[in-house]
């Protein structure tokens, strides 16, 4: 068989990881939670098309302006680009999408009313998630949030000088305008039943999250302040308690919040204490370069052992070196600590940020007849669907904490998977049409998951000489909550997008068709461009030029028979 093109996509994606026409595709969409189409984003940033960049981003993900600030990037972690001379910096184009393009053009519209009615539990990305694109379906959806406001996490547990709250107003407000109904200050359990819900829709949603917050079972435990109650008093404007000497107990994204946060609200003096080893926490590494620049202190290898207090007031913290760290039969630590290692820090505040978990009070006795895993997290499908008929469940409450890009894949499986339980409907694949409607086709989708490309399988990697784009953070402002990170200006973003190998996607440059030395490829019109096409089939002599000269590694073979004996 002659060569074959693993094409770019040139229609907005809304579901549907494996394509015909994408039999190849790069580490950076197979690592993306969420289902970017990544590639396609930085092509058309690279050309100055923001607002066609932003249709595909939208296309699977309704907080692109969200994500592209606070996702942890596994696409980054995961580019072939890191063999070479640095990542490309996914996540900042991913703002800059959002951020040059016009909003106003980026609009999508109510497929006609199916006269079906989904609820939905919980208002944070992967609630709004499976509402926004359930209303874009032609379902009437409506949102029930505990919470005055919507947004979870993004609201509440991510601090302004990471999030501004603009941008989570500008994109919540954008589920509301599809169509989607939220009943704030409603908490189901105490405000309504969860069964009064079931009965009152066709179908349920769960995505309430991991709302309650770990303790550690020391001395003196109830006398600190939990991390995301800490953060949603910032969050909400309310006075958060924090004196002039704060410690953190925890290693992760959120312990740093909080004491980033505090050193905000006019605490002289920051320690974070956390179990794990340097090099092996949890928090990313431009967390742990702020914590330098700040001024904040880490105590790797330690755990708190108890909070000194006097009365009601916080004095200290007593913790210890810890030698190392194992789990019993039972999940429950084993810690071996240090001859000597025993230490004391004088504080008036201490904050807890040692982890989420569920809480699943709301649906009654016997879990509203779900079934649930050893961890009391709602055990759902691959399409996000629980034990009982017409529930489905989505994000944390199903997965245990993991991240806004992971709840946001959720809620769109969830919807979609709702969608053909309530209409009959299943596609494959799921596209935008023309008028920004969601169109199934299924004539695109292919049974087999798509072959990643590795840095090994790109051979002509030259023509790629640029460096990395840095992103500067603001190096001082009267704001204290003012955003750390400001992004890259619109050249900036063009540049570095130019830097992406496009592994696995054809980006028609015509390379294949110079090296072809039986004259098999040709540059045909194609849209507005040109593209290489096989021609001349039956005369291909399967040297694999084309292949090994592709910079994409986009070309794939299956050699005929005689060839392989």
């Amino acid at each position: 068989m002659p060569p074959r093109y693993s094409r770019e996509i040139t229609r907005p994606v809304v579901l549907g990881a494996s394509l015909k026409e994408q039999f190849r595709t790069s580490p950076c969409e197979a690592s993306c939670p969420a289902g970017n189409s990544i590639q396609k984003m930085q092509s058309l940033v690279e050309k100055g098309e923001f607002t066609e960049a932003l249709r595909y981003l939208r296309a699977k993900n309704p907080f692109p302006g969200i994500t592209g600030r606070v996702c942890p990037h596994f696409c980054m972690g995961a580019c072939n680009r890191n063999h070479k001379d640095g990542c490309v910096n996914t996540r900042a184009l991913e703002r800059a999408a959002a951020t040059f393009a016009e909003q106003e053009k980026v609009v999508f519209h109510r497929r006609p009313a199916t006269g079906k009615k989904v609820s939905v539990i919980g208002g944070g990305p992967a609630g709004l998630t499976s509402a926004y694109f359930l209303a874009l379906l032609g379902h009437d959806v409506t949102v029930y949030e505990a919470e005055p406001v919507l947004g979870g996490v993004p609201r509440y547990g991510v601090p302004n000088f990471r999030l501004p709250r603009d941008i989570v107003d500008r994109e919540v407000g954008m589920v509301l305008q599809a169509g989607v109904r939220a009943r704030v200050n409603t908490r189901v359990g105490r405000d309504i039943t969860f069964e009064e819900i079931r009965s009152r829709a066709d179908a349920v949603i769960v995505a309430t999250g991991v709302p309650a917050e770990n303790s550690l079972p020391v001395p003196g435990a109830e006398h600190a302040v939990k991390a995301v109650q800490f953060l949603r008093a910032a969050a909400l404007g309310h006075t958060a308690a924090v004196g002039r000497k704060v410690v953190v107990m925890g290693g992760g994204g959120v312990a740093f919040d909080c004491a980033f946060t505090a050193r905000r609200l006019g605490a002289e003096s920051v320690h974070v204490i956390c179990l794990e080893k340097a090099g092996e926490m949890r928090a990313p590494e431009e967390d742990l370069q702020l914590a330098a620049k700040e001024g904040v202190i880490i105590h790797n290898s330690c755990t708190m052992s108890a909070v000194r207090v006097d009365g009601d007031a916080v004095k200290g913290v007593d913790f210890f070196e810890v030698a190392s760290c194992r789990f019993d039969e039972k999940g429950k630590p084993v810690l071996e600590p240090v001859p000597g290692g025993e230490k004391t820090l004088e504080c008036d505040t201490v904050i807890f940020a040692v982890g989420m978990k569920t809480d699943l009070d709301f649906l009654g006795d016997n879990a509203a007849g779900l079934e649930l895993s050893p961890r009391r997290w709602i055990k759902a499908d691959a399409f996000q669907r629980t034990s009982r008929e017409g529930i489905f469940a989505a994000g944390d409450v199903s997965a245990g904490p993991a991240s806004i890009a992971r709840a946001v894949g959720d809620g769109r499986r969830a919807a979609f998977a709702a969608h053909a339980y309530l209409t009959g409907e299943s596609s494959r694949v799921y596209v935008l049409n023309d008028d920004n409607m969601i169109e199934a086709c299924d004539a695109m989708g292919s049974d087999t998951a798509p072959y990643v490309v590795q840095f090994a399988d790109i051979y002509g990697i030259d023509q790629y000489e640029d460096a990395p784009m840095e992103v500067e953070a603001v190096s001082s402002c009267a704001k204290p909550f003012a955003e750390l990170n400001e992004g890259l200006t619109a050249e900036q973003a063009m540049r570095e997008a130019a830097r992406c190998f496009h592994c696995g996607h054809c980006k028609a440059c015509g390379t294949c068709v110079d090296d072809c030395p039986g004259y098999v490829l040709e540059l045909r019109p194609w849209q507005d461009m040109e593209r290489p096409e096989v021609m001349h089939g039956d005369e291909c002599w399967h040297c694999a030029n084309c292949r090994t000269s592709c910079p994409c590694s986009a070309i794939g073979f299956t050699f005929p028979l005689r060839m392989q004996v």
